[in-house]
């Protein structure tokens, strides 16, 4: 006579026989519906002969579940809910090591369960992973690890099992949902602080030999492709390779463009776009069109009315009081040193004024050679909006020659400095190459 714990056994043997994804994901999800749920939990831990039908390889997969749905739906804990998830993730995980990617959608629902658990614990008992996190930074309890760690090391498990799936033919292959993976786990990393493991798993995924599917494929791994892509980005950001960096969040930008509605990836394209506008300006002096500002008024006020026009009008005194207003954002968003080095298109644009006034001032003389004192009374007044005669310059003239001598050396003037005559000479055919923005 059947039981139904036999039934169920009968039906995750069959459905793993037949490589049916959609019913076997039904199997081990925390959420079959209250009834069905309530009734696997109290099924009796099966034993050695009651698993028997089921492939070896699924069997702790079995008991690992049965374990959960007791933890969810009758002790009702989310602690043991999570850990027990967990290890029926790492389960599936070592099962699907033979399996085509018929395992892909199972092993995704299991891992966006195993998150969303995460979030549900960690918003009900924050001061436990804090805890945690604390403990581990001060070497307590041995090898200990807090829960997002525990997170991470699983949804890195399932990254690799996708990687490392040799198959060459991708539509068979677990690399199909790749991004899946590697979106969350890049994201945990970022938000455990380890930038270094964030730059292995990039490596790992730039050394694969095999195929890789295309970053705006069909599907739920667009969305995914673009996670990958922002914390990449970040991760070129702050090794100071801006050209890169911005290719990355063109490459987002344009997968976001194939959604049919814009509203559904609004945040997603203001959260890129904090990072893209600035990289735009500072590569290739290009400007967001009004259309922009319209649809990102936060952008607007943060960018158009505050640190690019600072930028755009050589007015320093606004950029530093910008630059200390939006401190925090740009520390966390990861542009604070772009931002510092935005500064030296803010000198630019205020020598290049300096210039033009001299000129127009000294129309009879070389307007080509600038005395360094111009240019030292142009900063003063933009960094103060006043000058005294009796007023200490806050700019002697050698970090005056030292401004310009970076502005020199980057490419951004075309000239010369004359330390003996305390002056620059400029090119007489463009002395600013780089200072027009479109």
């Amino acid at each position: 006579m059947n039981t139904p714990l036999s039934d169920y056994i009968q039906k995750v043997c069959l459905l793993v026989n037949f490589e049916d994804s959609e019913k076997f994901r039904s199997c081990i999800t925390i959420n079959p519906g209250i009834n069905e749920g309530t009734t696997r939990a109290h099924f009796p831990e099966p034993n050695d002969f009651d698993l028997h039908p089921v492939p070896e390889k699924f069997r702790n997969v079995v008991k690992s579940y049965l374990k959960l749905m007791k933890s969810v739906y009758i002790a009702n804990s989310i602690n043991a809910s999570f850990f027990d998830l967990n290890e029926m993730v790492n389960n599936l995980n070592r099962a699907a090591d033979t399996q085509t990617n018929w395992i892909n959608k199972p092993l995704i629902n299991a891992c966006t369960e195993l998150i969303s658990v995460y979030q549900v614990r960690l918003k009900n008992f924050p001061e436990e992973e804090e805890i945690e996190l604390s403990n581990l930074e001060n070497n307590e309890y041995g090898n200990s690890s807090s829960s997002l760690e525990r997170l991470a090391a699983t949804i890195n498990g399932l990254f690799k099992l996708s990687l490392n799936d040799k198959n060459l033919d991708l539509s068979q292959s677990k690399r199909l949902d790749i991004y899946f993976f590697l979106g969350n786990l890049i994201k945990i990393y970022f938000k455990l602080g380890k930038l270094e493991l964030a730059k292995s798993v990039e490596k790992a995924l730039k050394g694969i030999r095999f195929n890789l599917p295309k970053l705006n494929g069909a599907g739920s791994s667009k969305r995914y492709a673009v996670t990958y892509l922002y914390y990449s980005a970040l991760l070129s950001l702050d090794d100071a390779d801006f050209i890169t960096s911005e290719e990355k969040l063109v490459k987002a930008m344009e997968i976001l463009s194939c959604y049919t509605d814009p509203k559904n990836v609004k945040n997603q394209t203001e959260k890129i776009l904090i990072i893209l506008l600035p990289l735009k300006l500072y590569n290739k002096r290009l400007s967001p069109s009004n259309e922009i500002w319209e649809k990102f008024p936060k952008l607007k006020s943060m960018y158009k009315d505050s640190l690019f026009d600072a930028i755009k009008n050589g007015n320093l005194k606004k950029f530093d009081q910008a630059l200390t207003k939006y401190q925090l954002i740009l520390l966390k968003k990861h542009l604070y040193l772009l931002f510092e080095m935005m500064k030296s298109l803010c000198y630019l644009k205020l020598v290049k004024k300096t210039v033009s006034i001299f000129h127009s001032l000294n129309s009879e003389t070389k307007s080509h050679i600038v005395p360094l004192s111009a240019i030292q009374l142009a900063l003063e007044f933009s960094t103060n909006y006043s000058y005294k005669e009796s007023d200490k310059f806050a700019y002697n003239l050698d970090s005056v020659e030292c401004i310009l001598a970076n502005l020199i050396s980057s490419g951004k003037i075309k000239g010369y400095l004359s330390h003996a005559n305390r002056c620059i000479v400029l090119s007489k055919a463009n002395a600013f190459p780089s200072l027009e923005y479109k």
